[in-house]
């Protein structure tokens, strides 16, 4: 169960991330997006168990 509350909260910190983005400069954008693919991917990768 611990896996799942774990992988709630990069959800919600992701989505906390991509709320931010439209109060950045456009030039922060792309980096922005990376971090979040990044930890989205962590996120899917640990419930496929890949």
């Amino acid at each position: 169960m611990s896996e799942l509350n774990e992988t709630s909260d990069i959800l919600e910190g992701a989505k906390a991330q991509l709320d931010e983005i439209d109060s950045l400069p456009i030039s922060e954008h792309a980096g922005r997006l990376e971090g979040v693919h990044r930890k989205l991917e962590s996120a899917l990768s640990t419930i496929d168990g890949l």
